[in-house]
């Protein structure tokens, strides 16, 4: 983006305080990795206020700042100054404008679990042949989503945006910024159900995506879940569904999971195909099969975007895998859910043993937590790992309800501090392990993997 502060100040019903002949090639909100050029927006946080890092960004480069109070220190006159109500509105408002003179075609992305995966993956078949511009990171909430459509090309031909949400009304904001094109929904699970409340509420807090859609507009939707009657009333768009069931549009069978792959047939309005992805767990069949769907019914060849996803690598630290030290190690501590935690022992259950679950809290779970953990417990003895280790208050009871479902006490060891993890693992690891780590992001379970194998040389997050 280029464009002058009077337009940028217009376009945020914003007042021009301090003038300044600048042209503003970007947005950021962080003077650690603000450029020269950039409008600095001073959000108000629960930790933060932007507004003490004004004078960082003066020294950064910003050519301009956009404030909700003027700053006492004042700030020099070539850099340029706007005055608004609400700086996160404001920022909203720029990003809802600029969507607007984009002609990029704009694809919404939401989900309980694997929306992030589904996302690289669309983005993965479209970007053969076009110039495509995605989310990045996390940046998938009311002040990530702002920035991502902020950075877009100019010539950007798709824009795949993921959204997330974990209260009700969430997505229906964000696509009031985004107004996507098409939408895609990759499940439905109890993600954040602590706060919604049940599976129909979270349903119909996902199924805001939809409801912006045009008749005839695309909208891609799980059709294993009891929901689809909900997606149906939240929108006029062309419902496609995908799944296991016979009456789904898009069907998949025949699945076969191997450590390092995933092979099934896919049925579908053009016959019958046979899809392999260099992916682990099952799931990744589906999150392939959302995208896969989306993208053929989009105009893709169906038999060139399958060809194009059994090039595509993981996303990392959603069950990626890493060879170090002789052990295999699965990274898939960036989030966790109890539908995720499930596909991932089902995953580590058919890999070569020695077989090391590392299992966190899982968050947001609100007063079914203590169940939804002892449940998880129970499918962690029924994979029956050589070693479960549970780290946190919660995850305490994913041991006991293991140890209660029969896993011998002896391979059941649960701990409170990740440090304390990195300790014993260092001592129980062998060569040949498979070691899978996973836990919600707040558990900050990359630290363990750090402490172990610093030679990585990554932030997981």
């Amino acid at each position: 983006m280029k464009t002058e502060l009077k337009l940028l100040a217009e376009k945020c019903s914003g007042r021009v305080v301090i003038p300044a002949s600048v042209d503003i090639t970007g947005i950021s909100i962080d003077t650690r990795t603000l450029k020269p050029g950039n409008l600095y927006v001073a959000l108000k946080g629960e930790t933060h206020d932007g507004h003490a890092f004004i004078g960082a960004a003066v020294k950064a480069g910003a050519a301009a700042i956009l404030v909700s109070s003027l700053p006492e220190t004042g700030v020099p006159a070539e850099t340029g100054v706007i005055q608004v109500a609400d700086t996160l509105a404001a920022l909203q408002a720029i990003a809802a404008a600029r969507r607007n003179e984009l002609r990029s075609f704009f694809i919404g992305v939401t989900g309980s679990n694997g929306k992030t995966t589904t996302r690289s993956m669309v983005h993965h078949i479209l970007s053969e042949g076009n110039i495509c511009s995605a989310t990045t990171g996390n940046l998938n909430n009311h002040i990530g989503l702002p920035l991502t459509i902020m950075a877009i090309a100019e010539d950007s031909q798709y824009s795949i945006l993921e959204m997330g949400m974990n209260h009700s009304g969430e997505i229906r904001d964000l696509c009031r910024i985004a107004r996507p094109d098409a939408a895609l929904i990759s499940n439905i699970g109890p993600a954040h159900i602590g706060i919604l409340g049940s599976l129909e509420n979270i349903a119909r807090a996902k199924a805001e995506i939809l409801e912006q859609l045009d008749a005839g507009k695309t909208a891609v939707v799980p059709g294993d879940t009891d929901f689809t009657d909900i997606f149906r009333a939240a929108g006029r768009a062309n419902l496609i569904t995908f799944g296991e069931k016979p009456e789904n549009d898009y069907r998949i069978s025949d699945l076969q999971m191997q450590a390092d792959s995933i092979a099934f047939k896919l049925q579908t309005p053009v016959g019958v195909k046979q899809c392999h992805l260099n992916l682990a767990g099952r799931h990744n069949a589906f999150n392939a099969t959302a995208a896969l769907t989306l993208c053929h019914q989009l105009g893709c060849d169906l038999d060139r975007a399958i060809a194009r996803i059994a090039t595509f690598a993981p996303v990392g630290a959603r069950m990626e895998r890493v060879q170090i030290d002789g052990l295999t190690v699965l990274l898939d501590c960036y989030n966790a859910n109890p539908g995720s935690m499930q596909e991932a022992l089902r995953y580590l259950a058919i890999c070569s043993s020695p077989r090391i679950a590392v299992l966190g809290d899982m968050r947001e779970l609100g007063e079914l937590s203590e169940s939804l953990h002892r449940q998880l417990g129970v499918q962690a003895a029924e994979a029956a790992p050589d070693l479960l280790v549970c780290v946190g208050i919660d995850a305490a009871h994913i041991a006991a309800a293991a140890r209660d479902k029969g896993l011998a006490e002896t391979r059941v060891i649960s701990l409170n501090s990740g440090d304390a993890a990195a300790e014993l693992l260092r001592e129980r690891l062998q060569k040949g392990s498979t070691v899978l780590f996973k836990a919600s992001r707040g558990m900050h379970f990359e630290k363990i993997v750090q402490k172990l194998w610093p030679q990585l040389g990554k932030d997981l997050h």
